[in-house]
């Protein structure tokens, strides 16, 4: 059994406020690039409308309530097509249990739909990649007017419904395929209709925005956060990650833990334990809904509850992220020492209590460190899993760029989760601390089999090579003029780091408390402008591939890709987050601190920089001129994804604010 020294007083539980008599409304917009994102939630009714401007235009409706949505992809067209939203969203709730929103649109051409998918957003997902949807779920416009589109779930129990509605002259009818034809009257430009889209999902509760913080708060992030936070669960991005992901919930928390209220990171750390395996690994994501019942059925099993969710346990991140981000909740917050006792107590789906089923998870952590700590070296480090090629954040095919034992698990997870086992493990159980302790002291030096150095001669000239690859002129101040170091984004098979320089150290200083040589190298690398380093006009890419002696490893770390030459939000908050807190270790030297604040100052002037990009989940650039040029990411052809509008781990600022001056 846990115990706290907490436990041993009193718990004091703050009862959850009573609900409003009038339902708060959420409306807020988005705009980046050609993509237009319109927010809305009043009570059973939440959904986020993205409609896609261009020569290939669409519409999407995404609902909160069990992951599902509605899709429209239209024919690609001679001229670029103006779809936008006129005026505002409004909210519907029928009494048969249909919910959902309607608005009124315009489009400055004709459009004749190529897809339609009423489902599962996995579904919609998927289909930006196939252009194909499955036949067990496919839908067609039904004879008459107004056009509308029906579908019932596979297991019979709920049911979509998308009504067209032609406005100003302009036409909307069905064709014999059942396609959607938009089309104006002669003269009658632009054509206007109204979209009403809706679900009978059982809606989420959500957790108003006055209820989420601590302290006083507005703007983009706290919408977005109110958006994606609620009772149940918190979820990770919309419109493409409209549910549960486990690594995202805690990084989340953890990054926003000095200002959200402790009913919201119970919401987020209940949901993790809720889905824990009997093993005790965390639940990466989960396939719910009519997704869920997609699967079963493909797989042949009709009988029993086709919606029952399925929990992919995949990814190795989170197993050790969930006892740090515990620790720092239940031991070092007031409130969390306060309410641990009635928040162990609390039990999962499964019947076991939090303190049980957070038990299997330390069991687990220490069962996968001990090889190891027994027999030190890249062997015995902590791998992907058999079979797949991703395991962490970096959860792109190409992420790691073939590599198998990730830096930021081994480096600064493992160690971290060994460490607060060791907390969470004090008091009648020494035994079992002792060993967390022994376990996190053979762990400690695990980075030094991840270094790289390069020589300054060698350097320099995969520097130019990477420069005019990619159309950058590369200024005096990127000339090494000593050997450069840093760490592998991660091991290859035979044990090799691969040589990518990465913000991924962002882990090490957030979570650990590294050696003075080791802050200054972080620091250098952070300060030093790219491809030197990592600092660049657009903020820090978390991938720098430029030290690569292969052209074509090189490609895989395009600022095309999804974890190539790119910047993540997140990842900066968690790069000033961790300098933060390793300016507040006592007896570092004076000149590892001066190094650290240097780093902090070009940080936070990196961030700034890309201020209108910093709500998003990612961006990229383009080389105009010799110079980085920032570009919203998903836009251009040759993109692997496009990036979320509202993404919870780029909420983390609300908490990650830049240092006094």
């Amino acid at each position: 059994m846990i115990f706290y020294a907490a436990l041993l007083l009193a718990s004091l539980t703050v009862a959850a406020p009573a609900p409003a008599s009038v339902p708060e409304t959420l409306e807020f917009s988005v705009v980046e690039g050609n993509i237009s994102n319109y927010f809305f939630r009043r009570g059973g009714a939440a959904a986020h409308v993205l409609a896609s401007s261009g020569v290939a235009p669409r519409l999407v409706v995404a609902f909160p309530a069990a992951n599902s949505g509605i899709g429209l992809w239209f024919d690609k067209a001679r001229q670029p097509v103006a779809l936008d939203l006129l005026g505002k969203l409004e909210g519907v709730e029928r009494a048969d249990g249909m919910r959902g929103v309607t608005g009124r649109f315009s489009a400055s051409g004709p459009m004749r739909t190529r897809g339609m998918v009423l489902g599962s957003v996995r579904v919609l997902r998927d289909f930006v990649y196939t252009g194909s949807v499955p036949p067990e779920v496919s839908a067609k416009a039904e004879p008459g007017l107004p056009v509308v589109v029906r579908r019932t779930t596979l297991d019979g129990k709920h049911h979509f419904e998308l009504r067209l509605e032609s406005l100003a002259g302009s036409s909307i009818a069905a064709d014999k395929e059942g396609r959607v034809v938009f089309a104006t009257a002669s003269g009658a430009r632009p054509l206007e209709f109204r979209m009403t889209a809706l679900t009978d999902y059982a809606p989420l509760t959500p957790i108003p925005r006055a209820e989420l913080l601590l302290v006083n708060r507005s703007g983009r992030d706290l919408d977005a956060l109110a958006f994606l936070s609620y009772r149940e669960k918190m979820l990770a991005g919309s419109w493409r990650f409209l549910t549960y992901f486990g690594r995202d919930t805690l990084l989340s928390v953890r990054l926003l833990l000095p200002v959200l209220r402790p009913e919201t990171v119970e919401a987020g750390l209940g949901a993790v334990l809720d889905r824990l395996s009997p093993d005790g690994e965390v639940a990466h994501e989960e396939d719910i809904g009519d997704f869920a019942a997609l699967r079963r059925v493909r797989d042949g099993s009709r009988g029993g509850e086709l919606e029952t969710p399925f929990y992919d346990y995949k990814m190795i991140d989170g197993d050790f992220l969930l006892a740090p981000v515990l620790a720092a909740y239940l031991l070092d917050t007031v409130a969390g020492r306060e309410r641990a006792a009635a928040f162990l107590a609390r039990r999962t789906p499964a019947g076991l209590t939090y303190e049980a089923a957070l038990e299997l998870n330390l069991s687990r952590v220490r069962r996968l460190a001990s090889p190891f700590a027994a027999t030190p070296g890249t062997a015995t480090l902590v791998g992907l899993k058999p079979g797949q090629s991703v395991g962490q954040w970096r959860d792109s095919d190409d992420g790691l760029g073939g590599g198998r034992a990730p830096f930021d698990v081994n480096a600064a997870l493992v160690p971290a989760s060994l460490a607060a086992g060791a907390r969470l493990e004090a008091g009648p159980r020494p035994e079992v601390a002792a060993d967390f302790t022994r376990l996190a002291r053979a762990w400690a030096d695990v980075s030094e089999l991840f270094r790289v150095e390069i020589a300054s001669t060698q350097a320099a000239a995969r520097l130019k090579d990477y420069a005019r690859e990619q159309g950058l002129n590369l200024p005096a101040e990127a000339e090494p003029r000593a050997p450069v170091r840093f760490h592998g984004i991660a091991l290859d098979r035979a044990g090799k780091p691969i040589p990518v320089m990465n913000t991924d150290e962002g882990f090490v200083l957030m979570f650990t408390d590294p050696s003075p040589d080791y802050l200054e190298r972080a620091a250098e690398n952070i300060s030093a402008p790219f491809p030197l380093g990592l600092h660049s006009p657009v903020g820090l890419p978390v991938a720098n591939p430029a030290y690569m002696s292969d052209a074509a490893a090189r490609a895989r770390f395009s600022r095309a890709a999804y974890h190539g030459t790119v910047v993540w939000s997140w990842q900066q908050a968690l790069l000033a987050a961790g300098l933060k807190r390793q300016l507040e270790r006592k007896g570092l030297p004076e000149p590892t601190t001066l190094a650290l604040r240097r780093a902090e100052a070009t940080l936070w002037e990196a961030i700034k920089t890309a201020d209108s990009m910093r709500h998003s989940e990612l961006w990229s650039w383009m080389a105009v001129d010799g110079r980085m040029t920032l570009q919203p990411f998903g836009q251009g052809g040759g993109d692997a994804d496009e990036s979320n509008a509202a993404q919870l781990w780029s909420t983390v600022f609300l908490a990650v604010t830049p240092p006094l001056p």
